[in-house]
């Protein structure tokens, strides 16, 4: 192992990082024939889920629209399920069509959260027992379901500095197929700018005792250390594995949000709905989820 965790509790299960010598060659990635696009109007006749996602700003640019409407679709993909849709509605959000066989918990997970991964290193000024502190008491309210959630993120958050890598800094994030016990783990291979981004933050917090914190949507999912060997060059390669004590569907919906990229602006899922639409698109029937 290249860098190591502490032992640390968290609101969710502490992962480590590591860095890999060769390349991803064993990865399981969604496929399928159709290219993900935006289409300019409904599939007719449907049967199946539809959901309704709006951008969170006033008046929203038709060109951020098509940004977000084209980030959705790549996620959409992600799901391995045919025939889709998205398509730009007439009240100026974005309509998704969904088959029935589709997972709309896992649907719902991958396209309500912005997906933004960020690397980020603990501050020189912040104590690491107070993030043990902050941990700790996130996984104690996590087991009684009385966590404020939102104040804990932002405690955190603040022990940490400004994002150093971002989620346009990796190339490619998969989930191996894996035959052992293990829990999934999320294979980074990153952009040449992201692998000198990685190499300098992994030698400047080398042997330092401090974290670098990563965290999807401003969520902490790992916080490992680097030895300090790597002080002189940092941890070179390009390539990096998050592990953890992560579900099937949790490591792939975080790796199909790093591969789809962020949302350009917040997003929300705002209608989720069972509809059957005839050939002229008229509902037959709806009820809403």
């Amino acid at each position: 192992m290249l860098l190591s965790c502490q032992n640390r509790d968290r609101l969710r299960p502490v992962g480590y990082l590591i860095a890999l010598g060769g390349l991803l060659s064993t990865a399981c990635v969604a496929s399928l024939n159709q290219t993900p696009t935006v289409r300019t109007e409904p599939l007719c006749p449907f049967e199946g889920t539809e959901m309704i996602l709006a951008v969170q700003a006033e008046t929203p640019a038709p060109d951020l629209l098509q940004s977000v409407a084209a980030v959705i679709a790549a996620r959409v993909h992600e799901l391995g399920v045919s025939p889709t849709a998205v398509f730009l509605n007439e009240a100026g959000q974005i309509q998704v069509q969904l088959p029935e066989e589709t997972d709309i918990e896992q649907a719902t997970q991958l396209l309500n959260s912005q997906g933004e991964l960020t690397f980020r290193a603990q501050k020189a000024s912040a104590d690491s027992a107070t993030l043990n502190l902050l941990l700790q008491e996130g996984a104690a309210a996590a087991v009684t379901n009385d966590a404020d959630s939102e104040t804990l993120k932002a405690n955190i958050l603040q022990l940490f500095e400004a994002p150093q890598i971002r989620s346009g800094d990796v190339n490619e994030a998969t989930v191996p197929v894996s035959t052992s016990s293990r829990s999934p783990e999320i294979w980074l291979e990153f952009s040449e700018a992201g692998a000198q981004a990685f190499a300098d933050l992994t030698r400047d917090m080398a042997g330092t005792g401090r974290a670098i914190g990563l965290f999807l949507d401003d969520e902490l999912l790992s916080a490992p250390t680097v030895d300090v060997r790597y002080a002189e060059t940092g941890i070179l390669g390009g390539q990096a594995v998050i592990s953890g004590n992560f579900s099937e569907i949790e490591a792939e919906t975080i790796a199909a949000q790093i591969r789809s990229g962020a949302f350009p602006a917040p997003t929300a899922v705002v209608s989720l709905q069972t509809v059957v639409l005839d050939e002229a698109c008229e509902v037959i029937s709806s009820d809403r989820l």
